[in-house]
């Protein structure tokens, strides 16, 4: 039975490439070690293939890689907040408005928002195929004779979308679901998640707390298996570390939308 899909991407700098997937885009990956040090997989956004006339390749080597998205402007728009910039100013085609953008390497991505009816969600919204495709949750607790789950912790901010996109580049976690003020995230593997609701009168804490500000009522910690490298990636993300930091093997970092959240290694 077939799985999945799996690309393989010729590159005349791997690492870089690699560290761009990783680290620009923030897709999920795991590392396989047999195949030699830094060898990363990626986990790829839903996908689709369409059988273009042309020349045949052996074993399928000469395709053309094209990513997706629903809204190309605010698509560049947060690429441009990773330093990611379009080769070209976006075309308009038959099939959709089209750009592209540069690995490292000096290969290239297609980026386009089609105009085409997707199979990945044709007779339902993105919501819906997200859905479809999320993550599991985690095993209920049974207590007081309900199921009671943990499905995410919220975090109100100005711009749903916007604070998801950074934690989706920090985590590498998948979007489950969206709408104009709503998004959230859960891990690939499954378990609990985050999710992010837009409010306009929505003031970002003060950490330290202070008596004449709005105080912090929580924060998420994230244990990571390499802290100076972790700092490194949030950072690169967006984020900003915490002029006051009590603790060696924590960091306390803050998030584009002000809240604090901490990276730890397994000595903090």
């Amino acid at each position: 039975m077939i799985t999945g899909f799996h690309v393989l991407l010729p590159s005349d700098d791997p690492a870089a490439d690699r560290e761009f997937l990783r680290d620009r885009l923030g897709w999920p990956w795991v590392e396989d070690a047999a195949s030699g040090d830094g060898w990363l997989i990626f986990g790829l956004p839903p996908a689709e293939l369409g059988v273009h006339p042309g020349a045949s390749g052996l074993l399928g080597q000469g395709a053309t890689l094209f990513l997706m998205c629903d809204d190309l402007e605010r698509t560049l728009a947060d690429l441009a907040r990773r330093g990611v910039e379009p080769e070209a100013p976006p075309r308009e085609a038959g099939y959709g408005l089209v750009t592209s953008i540069a690995l490292p390497s000096g290969a290239t991505l297609g980026l386009y928002e089609p105009h085409h009816e997707s199979p990945l969600t044709s007779g339902a919204t993105v919501s819906d195929a997200r859905r479809d495709a999320a993550p599991r949750l985690p095993t209920p607790t049974r207590h007081a004779n309900i199921e009671v789950t943990l499905v995410s912790t919220v975090l109100e901010c100005l711009d749903a979308r916007e604070l998801a996109d950074f934690y989706e580049r920090l985590l590498g976690w998948t979007r489950v679901s969206e709408d104009e003020d709503w998004a959230q995230l859960r891990p690939p593997a499954g378990g609990s998640g985050l999710s992010f609701s837009s409010d306009p009168r929505y003031r970002p804490p003060v950490w330290p707390a202070t008596d004449d500000h709005q105080q912090m009522e929580l924060h998420p910690d994230f244990l990571v298996d390499d802290l100076a490298r972790g700092v490194e990636h949030a950072l690169a993300c967006g984020s900003r570390l915490a002029d006051f930091q009590p603790q060696e093997h924590v960091r306390v970092l803050i998030d584009p939308a002000g809240h604090p959240f901490c990276f730890f290694d397994a000595a903090g």
